[in-house]
């Protein structure tokens, strides 16, 4: 059974340390949660973290304002330290600040002494402190506010999958690669002066945005198999 440390950055609880939580864990506004959360944009039971298969796993319990991850939303996610989970007006940070430091240490060693302090703030993106946090997120985010989803580089596939399983995500992959590949093929550059942009053709970008939405259906039917 893993255990956990969850870090309360922003919100009511803000500067709580939760540490070595036993795997499952809860999060919401009730006090039956393993972390109650005092926001009445935070459901009931808002969000799930188990372990399984060495992975810490996030899981999305049909919130009613959703979860962000890194400022995305999702609905299932393995959890990576320093992972920040946006949940109502509350932001939380996965791992111990020892945790943290491990990893991202490497990124840090190019230019910064080893007894030198590490301020981890300089690493979260910036969240609303007004009414627009929950509801509003996507307005007022910009892309300079949002860290990428998987900082840590692509996730790793997964093992011990059966001849049949291996099948068919060999199959996704290729489907969604060959897509991508049709996309940038017909891209055609656009020189000004000393500018260049990328332009393609509408039908190949609608057909770009039907991609993106077959894989949200995907991603949702993968967290919720029996929806």
């Amino acid at each position: 059974m893993a255990s956990i440390t969850i870090q309360v950055l922003e919100g009511f609880e803000r500067g709580r340390i939760f540490g070595e939580l036993p795997t499952p864990v809860t999060i919401g506004r009730e006090e039956d949660n393993t972390i109650q959360l005092n926001d009445e944009r935070v459901s009931r039971f808002h969000v799930k973290i188990q372990e399984d298969a060495g992975r810490v796993i996030l899981t999305d319990l049909e919130s009613t304002n959703g979860t962000r991850i890194n400022g995305h939303p999702v609905q299932m996610r393995v959890l990576q330290f320093g992972d920040q989970m946006s949940i109502g007006r509350s932001l939380l940070l996965y791992g111990s600040p020892q945790q943290i430091d491990e990893q991202v240490r490497p990124a840090e060693s190019e230019g910064t002494s080893k007894d030198e302090p590490r301020d981890f703030r300089a690493t979260l993106h910036t969240v609303p402190t007004g009414p627009e946090r929950a509801g509003d997120a996507d307005a007022s985010q910009t892309d300079d506010d949002i860290k990428a989803l998987f900082p840590n580089g692509p996730p790793e596939i997964p093992q011990d999958l059966k001849m049949a399983q291996t099948a068919q995500l060999s199959d996704l992959v290729a489907f969604v690669h060959d897509e991508i590949a049709q996309f940038v093929d017909s891209a055609v550059e656009d020189r000004k002066g000393t500018a260049a942009q990328m332009k393609i053709e509408r039908d190949r970008w609608q057909r770009l945005l039907k991609l993106e939405m077959q894989l949200a259906q995907y991603l949702r039917e993968i967290a919720d198999p029996q929806r």
